[in-house]
C-alpha cells in the first residue's frame, strides 16, 4: 500500500507541476500579447456639381446678340472646375463671337476653360461667358439646328496643392 500511496503522491505532484507550468505559459503569453480596437469615423467627400444656364431666347439669327450665361454650381465638397464649349456645327463657329470671361477662366490644352479659383461648397462660378454674337453673314438656314454644347467636369480639391496637379493626376489615372 505504501508503494501505491507513493505513486499517487508522485502522480499528484507531477500533475500539479504540469498545471502550474501550463498556467505560467499562459500568463507569459498574455503578458507579451497586446490588442487594441479603435473605431475611425471617415467622412466621405461628395463631388456634386451642375451647370446653370441663363438662356432666355435660344434662337440664333444672323446679326443677333444672344444672352447666354453659363456657370457651375457646387453642391458638394470644395472642387476644381473646368468647362468645354462645343459647337454642334463646326462651320457655324466661325460666325459666332463668344464674350469669354478671361478674368476668372483660363483656356488651356484640349479646349477646356479652367476656373482659376477653388469653388467652395454651395458656391457658383462666375459665368464663363455672357453673350454670343452671331455674324450678319451667318447662313440662316444652317442656324435652325445650331446648338452650343456645354460640358463641365470637376475634381475634389482633396490633398492636391493646385488645380494643375489635380487635373494632371486625373489625366494620368483616367
Amino acid at each position: 500500500m505504501k508503494k501505491v500511496k507513493g505513486k499517487k503522491r508522485f502522480f499528484l505532484i507531477t500533475c500539479l507541476m504540469l498545471l502550474c507550468a501550463v498556467a505560467g505559459i499562459g500568463g507569459v503569453l498574455a503578458y507579451f500579447t497586446d490588442s487594441e480596437q479603435t473605431n475611425n469615423k471617415l467622412k466621405v467627400a461628395v463631388n456634386d456639381t451642375n451647370i446653370e444656364e441663363v438662356f432666355p431666347d435660344p434662337s440664333f439669327k444672323p446679326g443677333s446678340v444672344v444672352k447666354k450665361e453659363v456657370r457651375v454650381k457646387n453642391n458638394g465638397s470644395d472642387t476644381y472646375v473646368r468647362m468645354q464649349i462645343l459647337f454642334s456645327d463646326s462651320d457655324m463657329q466661325q460666325y459666332c463671337t463668344v464674350n469669354w470671361n478671361t478674368t476668372d477662366w483660363e483656356l488651356k490644352n484640349g479646349g477646356y476653360y479652367y476656373y482659376k479659383k477653388i469653388l467652395p461648397k454651395g458656391s457658383k462660378t462666375t459665368p464663363l461667358f455672357t453673350t454670343v454674337t452671331v455674324s450678319k453673314n451667318a447662313p440662316e438656314d444652317e442656324m435652325k439646328d445650331f446648338d452650343i454644347i456645354v460640358r463641365e467636369e470637376s475634381l475634389q480639391v482633396g490633398y492636391f496643392k493646385s488645380a494643375d496637379e489635380a487635373w494632371s493626376a486625373y489625366k494620368k489615372n483616367k
